[in-house]
């Protein structure tokens, strides 16, 4: 038992987490709209930056 059911979705739980942090953070006034866009933008970036890479890292396909 391990956790291969993880497996490429480490990233994109790392930003949903950030992006609760940031919209929580902000209504419970712990921090700023300015700290809260940041850390919006920060985690979108961080997540297509995932995708990009997934994506360049697939094998050609080989017609036939």
């Amino acid at each position: 038992m391990g956790l291969n059911f993880l497996q490429g979705k480490k990233t994109y739980i790392i930003v949903v987490a950030t992006l609760c942090y940031a919209i929580g953070g902000v209504i419970a006034g712990y921090i700023s709209l300015n700290e809260c866009i940041a850390l919006i933008l920060g985690a979108l970036g961080l997540a297509g930056l995932r995708a990009g890479v997934a994506d360049s890292v697939q094998p050609p396909t080989i017609p036939q």
